[in-house]
């Protein structure tokens, strides 16, 4: 007779406190949270959303939420003008199409959105008094 070992996953860890999430779990569920915002609020009726560099469309759990300023800026990381559904192709493989994209958020904001934009996500430097 074949006996299988009892798995000691588990076992001889101590259940802890419930410790409030990390900053890092926080801006996870945020970005989460965000890209379905931005994708389901340019989808049509049935769900179609066109990436906003180029003419693929398809339902909106399929494309990405393409920022023109990257992430990495927090400044900018939430901003609903920095933010539009792409497909995977323009986001991932092209790097955004950052120069399409910047056209295109002229043509909806205006010439000036797009240094906006950047100036808002550029580092804050504070001018110590020794």
């Amino acid at each position: 007779m074949i006996t299988r070992k009892r798995s000691k996953r588990g076992q001889g860890r101590k259940k802890t406190a419930n410790k409030p999430p990390t900053t890092t779990k926080l801006k996870k569920e945020a970005d989460r949270l965000f890209s379905l915002f931005i994708r389901q609020k340019y989808a049509d009726s049935e769900g179609n959303v066109t990436c906003f560099t180029c003419p693929y469309t398809n339902h909106w759990k399929k494309l990405q939420n393409g920022h023109f300023v990257s992430r990495y800026y927090l400044a900018t990381r939430y901003d609903e003008r920095n933010c539009r559904p792409q497909c995977y192709t323009c986001n991932m493989f092209r790097n955004g199409m950052t120069p399409h994209f910047a056209e295109n958020l002229k043509k909806e904001y205006g010439d000036s959105i797009v240094d906006e934009l950047y100036a808002l996500a550029r580092p804050l430097v504070r001018n110590f008094d020794y």
